[in-house]
This record gives structure tokens, sequence and C-alpha cells, in this order.
């Protein structure tokens, strides 16, 4: 795409950590002016500073998605600083792992403030700059689970069910006038969500594989933005779900809680509120090391396999 977006501003939330900085990397490698948001201060300021090495105008703007004064405040001051928004992706997002009865109605409550009022606040405050304009892009980086079921994840589904739900009637709503809505439904990315984010179920969290790499939904984001469309998947295997749901809805959902109990919730912690009411700044990376750990555990077993598999082809030639 080379420098496809120089001259154009981008606002990324939550932009401290995982896609959203693995985006911000991607939009600063093709020119964009960058606005970066998240809770955060120490590890948002460092994801601008890498934008700034890339090449890229980038600043920080700390703000919490969940209260609309903020939202407000970050949209004006960009508006008045570059004059324009072009492209807003909504990003910022919070995890909770626990059964419906194990997660406390607050933290239900702050995720569904994050994960669906942020993007209510943004596009609240966006509409009338770009119906002035005639344009812009919102990218709502949603998830996989916008449109699956996920036990253990009550509020986080509903969060995204929700915030999908919104995005598609805005698109209906602003078809043919030039300000489009599209969703990135990324599947397992490697990010530190899992790390930071809350977990009453009394045991660790963990990704449920199979694992893509955060550099690859970056780059699903900027290709959102390029040619937006209704929906975007990133992550094949798990996108393969989403019509097993409706046509064997028995079937999907009787594997479901084995699958997240077997592969995503092993060995034991103490229940943590995680990032829910604080930042993680400390916790913040582009990528969780989940990719990483995988390919140092299959790495071995792959090659062990291969041997075993030409010891018997050569035990069976000498018989």
């Amino acid at each position: 795409m080379g420098k496809r977006f120089r001259g154009q501003v981008v606002v990324i939330t939550g932009a401290s950590s995982g896609i959203g900085r693995a985006a911000a990397h991607e939009f600063a490698r093709r020119g964009a002016t960058l606005v970066l948001a998240a809770r955060s201060h120490d590890s948002l300021e460092a994801a601008a500073a890498e934008c700034r090495k890339l090449g890229a105008e980038a600043i920080a703007i700390p703000t919490d998605v969940a209260d609309e004064r903020q939202v407000k405040d970050l949209i004006g001051t960009v508006t008045s600083r570059y004059g324009k928004i072009d492209v807003f992706v909504g990003n910022a997002a919070l995890f909770v792992y626990g059964l419906f009865e194990q997660t406390p109605t607050e933290a239900f409550k702050r995720v569904v403030d994050t994960n669906l009022y942020g993007h209510l606040n943004a596009v609240k405050y966006l509409l009338p700059h770009w119906k002035q304009r005639g344009r812009g892009t919102y990218v709502l980086v949603g998830s996989i689970q916008s449109l699956l079921s996920a036990p253990y994840q009550s509020a986080y589904v509903t969060s995204k069910h929700a915030a999908l739900g919104l995005v598609d009637v805005l698109g209906d709503e602003f078809a043919g006038t030039g300000i489009e809505f599209t969703t990135l439904m990324p599947s397992t990315i490697d990010t530190p969500i899992y790390q930071n984010g809350a977990n009453y179920t009394g045991k660790n969290s963990h990704p449920l594989p199979p694992t893509v790499s955060v550099e690859r939904a970056g780059k699903a984001v900027v290709q959102a933005a390029v040619h937006p469309k209704r929906y975007r998947f990133v992550g094949r295997i798990q996108a393969s779900l989403v019509p097993l749901q409706y046509v064997f809805p028995g079937l999907f959902h009787k594997i479901t809680k084995p699958m997240v109990e077997i592969f995503a919730l092993r060995g034991t912690q103490a229940p943590t509120d995680g990032n829910l009411y604080q930042p993680a700044d400390a916790g913040n990376a582009t990528n969780g090391g989940w990719v990483a750990k995988r390919r140092r555990v299959t790495r071995p077993l792959v090659w062990l396999g291969a041997a075993a598999a030409v010891t018997a082809l050569l035990a069976g030639r000498r018989r």
C-alpha cells in the first residue's frame, strides 16, 4: 500500500497494547498521522514513540472510552489540531473470564461500558464532523465472539454482540453517504488481553487455540480501512465455526464449554479484577507471547513426530 494514508488522520483507541498497537504500527508505515488513545500513559507514549520511529507523526491522548466526556474531548482535540478525522478505529476493549454467576455485576457493567458504550460515545461525536465533510470511516474491532457464543465470557460476548448490532445498523443508515462502518472480527489473537483481563474462575487463563499473530490482525485493520465491507474475519479456523453454530446448533453448543475448560482454563490462580478498573500499564505490549510459546512447545513435538515416523519407516524396510 506504500504511503496510502499520507495526509490522513487516523485515531486508534486501545492503542497501548495488542491489536490497537499493531494497527498503529501498520498505519505508521503507510504514512498516516496518528492519534493514539487508551487509559494508560507510559505504554501509550511508548506506542506513539514506536510510530514516530517508523516515520509517522503520532501523539498520545490518554482516554477512557467509557467516559463520554473524555471521548468528546478526544475528538474535539483532534479536529481542532488537525482539522479532520479520516479513520477512527474503535478497538478499546476489556475482557473477563468467569461464569455468569462468578462475574460481579459491576465487572459486567464495566465491560459493557467500554466494549459497547465506548463505540456509541465515539460515533455520537464523530457523526456531525463526518456529515459536514461527507466522508469518514469507522472500523469496529469486534471479535469472532461478536457472532459466536462462548461460555465463561458472558460479559465480553454480550458487549461484542451488541457493538456489532450497533455498527450494523449504522452501516445501513449511512449506506451511500460516504460515511463507512466496517467490522473486523478477529479470532484468538496473540495479545496480552488474557494476562491483563479480569478472571473470576480461579484458574489460569489461556487463549483458545489456534492463536493468530497480532501483526496479521494489525494489517487486517488497515485493510478494513482501505476497503470497508460489512464483515472481515481474521483466523479462518475459528471463522469456520460461525456457520456451524447456525447449521448444527446442538453440536456447537455441546462442544463449546468443554473446549474452554480443556484449552483455555488450566492451572490455578486467585480471582482478579485485572485491568478492569486500572490500566495494566506494565503488562501492555504489542503481543502476549502466546505464538512464541506455542512454537516452543509444538515445534519440538513436530520434530519428534517426524523422527518417529522416519524411524518406523526405516525399521519397516529392514524387515
